[in-house]
């Protein structure tokens, strides 16, 4: 019996992990804006950047790894770009093929209200 439920996880994990891996999405999307996160040092000389990509179905931060150079003039803001989100992982390229990886910090569903700049 034991040996049934086993076989049965085994199976039950090898069909939804695939299902999971199909989870990694590559759309067209629309670069909204592109800004700096935080200060260069010494130490750090490379600029952290922020990427708003506005797919059909959200609109995503995708945050730059700190030490990662990119040369921002190379994504333009209001172009379309290639947009690769896997979990918390994204990529974003441009027309000319220029690529940069980055991390999924915030996802905002279309529609949803946006908190305010300041509290009042």
């Amino acid at each position: 019996m034991i040996f049934y439920k086993a076989t049965g996880l085994c199976v039950f994990t090898a069909l939804f992990s695939g299902a999971a891996l199909a989870a990694s999405t590559t759309t067209t999307a629309t670069l909204k804006d592109l800004q700096t996160v935080g200060t260069t040092s010494k130490k750090q000389k490379h600029q952290q950047y922020d990427f708003v990509v506005d797919t059909p179905t959200n609109e995503y931060v995708c945050r730059t790894k700190l030490g990662s150079s990119i040369k921002p003039t190379q994504f333009v803001v209001g172009s379309t770009l290639e947009f690769k989100v896997d979990g918390q992982k994204g990529e974003v390229k441009n027309t000319a093929g220029n690529h940069v990886g980055c991390g999924v910090v915030k996802v905002v569903a279309p529609g949803a209200p946006t908190a305010p700049n300041s509290p009042r």
